[in-house]
């Protein structure tokens, strides 16, 4: 009862702005004004109920709401974009548990061997291939493993990496200083993990060591909040095929100084100098030969599936062009007996994708460009779905002009990272990415006079908490696609039992949902596509 209080309180600082909407063209005002609370909330409610089971990837329940997501596209008038005529486009994963005891780190140095201990020494890294592997071969520091020919740098210049095992920094050069060329504190895209692991198998290396900092400051891989896989074991999740195909295990500092004790060098040292001097410093680690195995046990196929929907665009200049609107559907499943329900995360930028396709069709809104609607699975495996749309795009990604993702938009941020509290955040969404994408940041702007969200550029300037790349709109980052991601931030029901649909702010969902509509409207409409910006 206090809760539904507060939202009628409340309700007079949400209200949709009549002065502002009346210089929408009628169309678009009509479709804005069908996106309301109410309606958001019924599928918020069937999407996180108990019997959905955290609509884990390749569960029973997961298959629900995919097709789901599939009818109410069919209802919205969306033509089917997936296979076979179908709104599905899926795709094969692996699970499979890591074999602890028969996964393998050993150096011989001269005649001395010694063996590393998994989950002291090393771990196995998150975003790996589940085909079994072994390596043996010499090692290489390879610096931050980066080949940025737009910031005039390259860890790759003169070196083989063919048979050999790299060992890398995390993150990139110089990312405390607020000059470097890698714009300045804020971490690029090369700073990621899972963007240059497939560089460098590309490149020839056998394998794969990343050197953890000891300390690393700020969320770089994972998220920070708690996880299911500390309740119960959980398996591991790769796309099949070759992506990420070979060993790759993070390592200790320690272990790094160890490898690296016959050169005089240590982990600190060749980090200071590389940033100090903005020079790369690759180079054979002279009589070290390392044998890395990764061993794995139970592997299983199962089949992930995104869904997708397309509305035609209606300019014949223009409708070749695409604009991409997202949000994962996906979400952890069961623990033990825990129920992980996945309402903010990401029942809402789920429901944010169908509450915009249906504003298209209710307001009979005609885009000039087309727009295609997209529900991704296996984001939390991690962003494997989304990573498999970018390698098999429905539309050519040379005609695709920005991508609009969604992914927890029902809440308020309330996190130490931040040190804010959620009654500091009612009206804020935080959007990410638009350093890339100032055009995109305008057209966002331009959008909010019509709607009133406090907009919050913060990581633009520092991402402590990754979210750049913590969701899907990453990999159209890496192939320079304009994009951005809305997001109300973490709190501290995110990633436990606790995500439910009756926590969520539904009248803020309203207005983030209709910012992203009109965003939508105006890049499908104007005459420009917006720029990527290195």
């Amino acid at each position: 009862m206090k809760k539904l209080i507060s939202l009628v309180v409340m309700l007079p600082f949400y209200v949709f702005s009549q002065e502002a909407s009346d210089t929408l063209p009628p169309a678009t005002r009509r479709a804005v004004a069908t996106i309301s609370a109410d309606e958001i909330k019924g599928p918020m409610v069937f999407l996180s109920a108990d019997e959905m089971q955290g609509r884990n990837t390749g569960s029973h329940e997961g298959r629900i709401a995919a097709n789901y997501i599939a009818s109410e596209f069919l209802r919205s008038g969306l033509k089917p974009a997936g296979d076979n005529g179908t709104y599905f486009q899926d795709f094969n994963l692996v699970t499979a548990w890591v074999d602890r005891e028969n996964t393998v780190l050993k150096v011989a140095i001269g005649g001395f061997e010694k063996s590393y201990q998994i989950d002291h020494d090393f771990s196995f890294w998150v975003m790996q291939s589940n085909n079994p592997a072994q390596a043996i071969g010499p090692l290489i520091f390879l610096g931050y493993g980066i080949d940025a020919p737009e910031y005039s740098y390259n860890d790759f210049a003169g070196v083989d990496l063919h048979g050999r095992i790299a060992m890398i920094l995390q993150r990139e050069p110089q990312e405390n200083n607020s000059k470097s060329k890698f714009k300045g504190s804020w971490n690029t895209f090369y700073a990621y993990e899972w963007f240059k692991a497939e560089q460098i198998r590309k490149a020839g290396a056998a394998g794969l060591l990343i050197i953890k900092k000891r300390n690393p400051g700020r969320a770089q891989n994972v998220s920070s909040g708690p996880h299911p896989g500390s309740v119960a074991p959980l398996p591991h999740y790769a796309l099949a095929g070759r992506l990420w195909d070979f060993p790759i295990f993070s390592i200790t500092s320690d272990v790094a100084d160890d490898l690296l004790a016959r050169t005089g060098q240590s982990v600190e040292s060749l980090e200071q100098e590389i940033d100090r001097s903005y020079q790369p410093h690759s180079f054979a680690v002279p009589g070290v030969t390392l044998t890395m195995r990764k061993a794995l046990k139970d592997q299983k196929v199962i089949q992930g599936r995104n869904v997708l929907g397309l509305l035609e665009g209606t300019d014949p200049a223009l409708r070749n062009e695409t604009v991409l609107i997202s949000g994962h559907y996906d979400h952890i499943g069961v623990a033990g007996d825990r129920i992980y329900h996945g309402a903010d995360d990401n029942a809402s930028g789920t429901t944010g994708v169908l509450e915009i396709a249906k504003a298209y069709s209710r307001g009979a809104v005609t885009p000039r460009r087309t727009i295609l609607f997209v529900a991704f699975d296996a984001e939390e495996r991690p962003m494997l779905g989304s990573y498999f749309y970018v390698e098999h795009p429905v539309i050519p990604l040379e005609n695709t002009i920005a991508d609009l993702n969604m992914d927890m938009i029902g809440r308020d941020e309330q996190t130490e990272t931040w040190h804010t509290t959620a009654e500091q955040n009612k009206n804020d969404v935080n959007i990410v990415g638009t350093l890339y994408d100032p055009d995109l940041r305008r057209i966002i702007e331009d959008s909010d006079k019509t709607i009133g969200v406090k907009l919050d550029f913060k990581t633009d300037n520092r991402d402590p908490e990754a979210w750049f790349a913590r969701s899907d709109q990453f990999w159209f980052a890496i192939r320079r696609i304009p994009m951005v991601l809305f997001t109300t931030g973490e709190h501290p029901d995110y990633h436990t039992e606790n995500d439910t649909w009756d926590r969520i702010d539904y009248r803020k969902m309203e207005k983030i949902i209709q910012l992203v509509f009109l965003t939508s409207v105006n890049l499908a409409d104007s005459p420009q596509k917006p720029k990527f910006v290195p």
